[in-house]
């Protein structure tokens, strides 16, 4: 599906957050080594004690204040766009046995006294073995639970996002980009942070101004996570990757009195102008070593 406008300005003005910040590298569409996500943007920082990064996500803790930080940006456009990846595995499993219970109490104690028309009759010699059709229940409370028993199994076949993504520590922070008001600070999955956008900028068509302070505010401010130092120096490998895709790709070199007769560079030796190969360099092999922890 074509990205719309408004999440394109999303991921324009999240670029140039990262740099107010204080990285030094930026990059969108950044895959994410140890499973299938990508992330929207992706900066490197340096040194987290930069006084910018300080103004943004506290001063460092620990005995390495020195060190480098990778914080990931995920853009939400709409409430739809952001629930899809808000949930919490553990939480929804949780949530799904308690109205898997709730629902055999309704069958037993509401919908076998009210709505007996719903028994299969001769369905069974004994009447606590005998088929009933539940699904065909007009009782409120019945339907309200399956109704949201539906949507738990949707949610959970989805892998929710945002929780994975904190779990895994796959960068040292989260932040959700959104317009204003679209999520209320309670609403943001827990470890990440909320930077909130002028919606009148995405209106109107932001463009970056030099001078101009950006129309974007934090609203929640991200934790750190500490993703290993090793996981780092992949995410930064896969920036690199990200902010280079596409230079040189599908040109032809120009021809000169100098190289005119010169033979023809084999396919298996690449060059600036060669293709990319079958297998994607932004990703690593899945064995137990790289397996995330």
């Amino acid at each position: 599906m074509p990205e719309t406008k408004r999440h394109l300005q999303l991921k324009d003005i999240a670029l140039a957050w990262l740099r107010a910040v204080g990285c030094r590298a930026v990059a969108l569409e950044v895959s994410c080594p140890f499973h299938r996500y990508r992330f929207d943007a992706l900066g490197w920082l340096d040194h987290a004690d930069d006084p910018r990064a300080v103004a943004a996500f506290g001063a460092p803790q620990g005995n390495e204040p020195h060190a480098p930080r990778v914080i990931a940006v995920e853009c939400k456009q709409s409430r739809a766009d952001f629930a899809s990846d808000d949930a919490d595995p553990a939480e929804l499993a949780k949530r799904k046995a308690y109205l898997l219970e709730r629902r055999r109490a309704i069958e037993e104690l509401r919908v076998k006294s009210r709505e007996s028309h719903l028994k299969v009759e001769g369905s069974s010699l004994f009447e606590e073995l005998a088929t009933w059709e539940f699904g065909q229940s007009k009782i409120t409370a019945y339907r309200n639970v399956v109704t949201e028993l539906e949507a738990i199994d949707a949610k959970m076949g989805i892998d929710t996002k945002f929780a994975q993504l904190a779990r895994w520590r796959t960068a040292d922070h989260l932040v959700v980009m959104a317009p204003a008001g679209l999520l209320r600070p309670r609403e943001v999955p827990s470890g990440w942070g909320l930077v909130e956008v002028d919606s009148r900028a995405l209106k109107k068509g932001w463009e970056p101004v030099a001078g101009d302070p950006l129309p974007c505010v934090t609203r929640v401010a991200p934790s750190h996570l500490g993703t290993p130092d090793a996981r780092r120096l992949r995410l930064l490998r896969n920036l690199a990757v990200a902010a280079s895709r596409g230079v040189g790709f599908g040109l032809t070199p120009p021809r000169t009195p100098e190289n005119a007769g010169a033979p023809e560079v084999s396919a298996a030796e690449p060059t600036l102008f060669s293709t990319e190969t079958t297998k994607p360099s932004d990703t690593i092999d899945h064995d137990q070593n790289n397996l995330p922890r």
